[in-house]
C-alpha cells in the first residue's frame, strides 16, 4: 500500500507513514489505490464496426463515381471526336503531300486544327481517366481500411488500427 501524502510504499497494518508521518486511515488508502487502478486499466472503447461500415460506404460510393466518371455521355463525345478529329488530321496531311504546292498550305492548315483539336481531347480524356483513377484507388484505400476497421484484426490483443 502507498501512503496517500508522500507516495511512499509502506505495510498495511501500519497506521503512520514512516516518511512523512502522515496518519494513514485504511478506507481512504483503498479507495485512492482503486481509483489509481481503475483509471490505468480501463481501455478507452470506440466502436470501429460503425468506422468501418461508414468507410465502406464511402469506398462504394467513390468506386460507383469512378465508374460514371468514364462511362458518360461527355467522355463518349471526347472519345469519338478525338477519333474523328485524328482521322481528319491524318486524311487531310495525306491529301497535303499528294495535291503538290497548289493547296498543300490549306490542307496542312486544316490538318493542324484537327491535330489541335485532338489534343484538346485528349487531354480532356486524360482528366476523366486520372479522376476515375484517383477515386479508384481512393475507394480502395477505404474498403481495405473499412474492413480491418469491421474485422478488428488484433495482433497479441492489441488492434492493428489503433
Amino acid at each position: 500500500m502507498k501512503c496517500p501524502e508522500c507516495g511512499t510504499e509502506v505495510a498495511d497494518n501500519v497506521t503512520v507513514c514512516p516518511s512523512c508521518g502522515y496518519e494513514i486511515v485504511q478506507s481512504e488508502t483503498e479507495a485512492v489505490e482503486d481509483i489509481i487502478n481503475t483509471t490505468a486499466t480501463v481501455p478507452v472503447y470506440k466502436n470501429k464496426k460503425y468506422i468501418g461500415i461508414a468507410l465502406c460506404v464511402v469506398a462504394c460510393i467513390m468506386l460507383i463515381v469512378a465508374f460514371t466518371r468514364i462511362n458518360n455521355d461527355t467522355y463518349s463525345f471526347y472519345k469519338q471526336h478525338y477519333k474523328e478529329c485524328m482521322e481528319g488530321y491524318a486524311e487531310n496531311s495525306a491529301d497535303a503531300r499528294n495535291y503538290g504546292s497548289w493547296f498543300s498550305g490549306t490542307y496542312r492548315y486544316i490538318a493542324s486544327e484537327y491535330e489541335d483539336m485532338a489534343k484538346d481531347d485528349n487531354k480532356k480524356i486524360w482528366e476523366y481517366r486520372i479522376q476515375a483513377i484517383v477515386l479508384c484507388l481512393g475507394g480502395i484505400a477505404c474498403g481495405v481500411v473499412g474492413c480491418k476497421f469491421i474485422k478488428g484484426e488484433k495482433t497479441n490483443g492489441i488492434s492493428k488500427v489503433s
